[in-house]
């Protein structure tokens, strides 16, 4: 195993990690544990760069690890469209029906990010950008939800490695598939990173609250 493919590989597995607990979660919290906004952009992303990934690479590491994002996607999407109603104050139709609209938007800009940045460049730096969003997210997540609903530190640890791995690969050591070291990326990274350790640290404390006040 090349040392580009180690980081990927490892990227891949707390990046299922997390997708799996949110899904556990979802069901046994009847909620959903991604934001929606970033699950659809997530979910596009891998379904696009999946497919043109294969085409461009063939049986890549990456692309066995995106199908398995995908499928994974797919049950996270089904708790956010059983549940997520329940949490917004229009009707179940508008519900649905806006909740479509944005999947086939994410998807519109998953193929115009593709048609000017290319398959890597596109699916290197939208799926930061998708990251970076996600981690604040996750933070408004955490003050909207009086308790932990839908959330971990099994989704907020895996993820928060699994991103700063390939922020070491493609920020740091580089990747000749990637065209090289991406500053942007490290920077981006980083960011990512802190915003991580802060959400993580708000969890850690909420769970000593929750148990605190159900021993007393």
């Amino acid at each position: 195993m090349t040392v580009s493919s180690f980081f990927i590989a490892l990227c891949g597995l707390g990046w299922i990690i997390a997708y799996v607990e949110a899904l556990r979660l979802g069901f046994r919290d009847k909620t959903y544990g991604i934001p929606f906004i970033t699950l659809a952009l997530n979910f596009t992303w891998e379904i696009y760069y999946t497919y043109q990934g294969y085409l461009e690479f063939g049986s890549h590491v990456s692309t066995y690890v995106n199908c398995v994002w995908v499928l994974i996607d797919v049950g996270i999407l089904y708790t956010y469209f059983k549940y997520g109603h329940q949490e917004v104050r229009t009707s179940k139709t508008t519900f649905y029906v806006q909740a479509g609209a944005l999947v086939l938007f994410c998807m519109i800009v998953q193929h115009l990010a593709f048609l000017q940045l290319g398959v890597i460049h596109g699916a290197l730096y939208v799926g930061y950008l998708i990251n970076f969003l996600m981690s604040f997210l996750f933070i408004r997540m955490y003050f909207r939800r009086p308790k932990l609903q839908g959330q971990s530190l099994w989704i907020a640890i895996p993820k928060c490695i699994g991103t700063f791995s390939t922020t070491i690969l493609f920020g740091m050591i580089g990747s000749k598939t990637a065209g090289g070291v991406h500053e942007p990326i490290l920077y981006i990274g980083l960011i990512i990173f802190a915003t991580d350790l802060v959400y993580i640290t708000l969890l850690m404390r909420r769970k000593k609250q929750l148990k605190l006040a159900k021993i007393q």
